[in-house]
């Protein structure tokens, strides 16, 4: 039987949420917050055992005010989908609240004024498994630069939590070969996880601890 995917959300939970919300409308700790149409908060349960992580609004989301939107949300909803999952099961956010111009990447500066808002997030939500969204996302979280084509798929462990790098939706609009197939295979693979098909980022790890010493 399918493990279930969020829990009752507790009414002091969604006060702190809300509060979270009014600060990141009201931040101006980079100079991101002066050219934004709207800040992008998260959305979905508050309670989800599954947290999506991206990088930073574009046109559509700067203008909706909500992560995921155009074609990369139309991307992520599909592969979803596919994995039995639907956005009221998870919780959607990004690194970066503000659309940077043109779209370039954030600067350091504007990731550490927004890193605080991902913190209280994380804290908040508690998820079990975070799957992030393309190489600046799982660089961020992982603290080190890396290749998404090296990790994603990987099952790891960041202080306590299965995180699951994969590619971004905006690299399968842009028709990167391998994103929509790796997007669909590690969004499964988040699933199993919670279902208890899969073991956790800590025991994968583990468990290939253990296998080194036989292979060398």
């Amino acid at each position: 039987m399918a493990s279930r995917l969020t829990t009752a959300t507790a009414p002091s939970t969604t006060a702190a949420h809300r509060a979270l919300e009014r600060a990141i409308r009201a931040c101006d700790s980079c100079d991101l917050h002066a050219e934004r149409c709207n800040p992008v908060t998260g959305e979905g349960s508050l309670d989800a055992r599954l947290m999506i992580v991206g990088s930073k609004p574009r046109q559509h989301e700067d203008l909706q005010g909500r992560p995921f939107a155009g074609g990369s949300g139309n991307v992520l909803d599909h592969v979803l989908n596919a994995a039995g999952l639907s956005r009221s099961d998870v919780y959607l956010t990004t690194v970066v609240k503000c659309r940077p111009d043109d779209d370039r990447a954030p600067s350091p500066d504007e990731i550490l004024a927004c890193l605080p808002h991902l913190a209280a997030e994380r804290e908040l939500v508690a998820p079990e498994v975070i799957v992030t969204l393309g190489a600046f996302t799982t660089s961020v979280l992982l603290r080190r630069a890396v290749p998404i084509e090296r990790v994603a798929g990987y099952r790891l462990d960041v202080d306590g939590v299965t995180l699951i790098p994969t590619y971004h939706p905006a690299d399968a609009v842009r028709g990167v070969p391998q994103a929509a197939v790796s997007l669909r295979r590690d969004l499964a693979m988040a699933k199993a996880v919670l279902d208890g098909r899969l073991s956790t980022g800590a025991e994968a790890m583990a468990e290939l601890r253990r296998r080194r010493p036989e292979s060398n």
